[in-house]
């Protein structure tokens, strides 16, 4: 760490904890079903990338969903089978990014849609009294840049907008994919797996 200066952080899996399976679950008892591939890691359906890069709406895309469904969902009910995944932000790791403010220049590069922002967002600024996104210098999400992890684009984007150097930049994410694309501009990287997580990474900061 002696020679980094900036640190940007992934969201879910890193920062905040996601439970994919409960999304899949709650849609399923809504007649969405077969919405994933056989691997469990990729969605079937082009529509849940083009929302995560903001290509279509908050309604194009619940509206999609509804269309699929064998049943006939309300859109509370789409939207709050969506927000399954989402679980909790704990607090220690908030405080692990104050403290590191203290020290670099902190970012957010997630992978995300609108609807799941204003959900995490809300649940984090009531339940630690603060504005979530002024824990970074800057916050970059994917619907709002146009551009999705593991494209190369997003990192040079990020690197560019904030006048970042390379080398003095660390990386931190849960997927292999992710982390291999940041290598491969010179990001240094630390993967967050079964092994490793934030709290390990800064216990001595």
């Amino acid at each position: 760490m002696n020679k980094i200066k900036n640190i940007i952080f992934d969201l879910g899996g890193v920062i905040m904890n996601l439970d994919v399976p409960k999304t899949i679950i709650e849609f399923e008892k809504i007649g969405i079903t077969n919405i994933v591939n056989n691997t469990g890691h990729h969605y079937t359906d082009p529509i849940f990338y083009d929302f995560e890069i903001g290509k279509v709406s908050e309604f194009e895309f619940i509206e999609k969903l509804k269309s699929i469904s064998i049943l006939d969902p309300s859109t509370n009910e789409v939207i709050e089978a969506w927000n399954a995944m989402i679980l909790d932000m704990p607090s220690e790791r908030i405080d692990i990014l104050l403290n590191l403010k203290e020290n670099y220049k902190i970012f957010l590069l997630s992978n995300t849609n609108s609807i799941h922002q204003k959900k995490f967002i809300s649940e984090v600024n009531e339940e630690n009294n603060i504005s979530f996104n002024d824990l970074f210098q800057k916050a970059y999400y994917s619907f709002e840049v146009g551009i999705r992890k593991p494209d190369k684009e997003v990192f040079e984007f990020t690197l560019n907008d904030s006048n970042l150097n390379p080398k003095e930049t660390l990386f931190v994410d849960d997927s292999i994919d992710n982390i291999k694309a940041a290598q491969d501009i010179g990001i240094q990287t630390y993967h967050i797996d079964g092994k490793n997580s934030i709290e390990k990474l800064f216990s001595n900061n």
